[in-house]
């Protein structure tokens, strides 16, 4: 497992902007699980920003139930990117 701080970038379902600070539970080349308090869909695309500013959209693949008003979310990349979660220090 590998925390990574990441801001997350998406649209809620009446289309208005939101963002988020959020630290990823686990992490690939395809991806990551993340907990998230905004409400997102699968097949929603989100943007993420790592700490040293490198930007990759993805999209989410599920959502599980909420805890502690935050759910678990597995997201992937539109293409792999390993050097994503290399810049951010790992």
């Amino acid at each position: 497992m590998h925390r990574v701080a990441l801001l997350v970038y998406g649209s809620d379902s009446d289309k208005e902007p939101f963002h988020e600070e959020a630290y990823t539970l686990e992490v690939n080349d395809n991806g990551c699980i993340l907990s998230l308090e905004n409400i997102v869909m699968p097949g929603q695309r989100l943007f993420f920003v790592n700490p040293r500013n490198m930007e990759h959209e993805c999209r989410v693949i599920r959502v599980g139930r909420r805890v502690r008003g935050k759910a678990r979310v597995a997201i992937e990349f539109l293409s792999p990117s390993p050097r994503f979660w290399n810049s951010s220090g790992l």
